[in-house]
């Protein structure tokens, strides 16, 4: 289980440095891994890694309520 926690924080990083920097114009993942239909699945893996790190976080903080 930690490799699959050291992947997906690495998906909530890059996915964080990417519209961070697209806020100044600059594509961060189309630089890497280019454009193309794979890019909508890199997309969906980074959404994913992100609700796999927050949803644990908000029904911890919601339980404390």
């Amino acid at each position: 289980m930690k490799l699959m926690h050291v992947l997906t924080l690495f998906f909530v990083v890059i996915g964080g440095l990417h519209f961070a920097l697209s806020g100044v114009g600059i594509d961060l993942l189309g630089a890497v891994f280019g454009t193309g239909g794979h890019m909508t699945t890199l997309y969906i893996i980074m959404g994913l890694s992100t609700l796999y790190h927050v949803v644990p976080m908000l029904t911890t903080k919601l339980s404390t309520l």
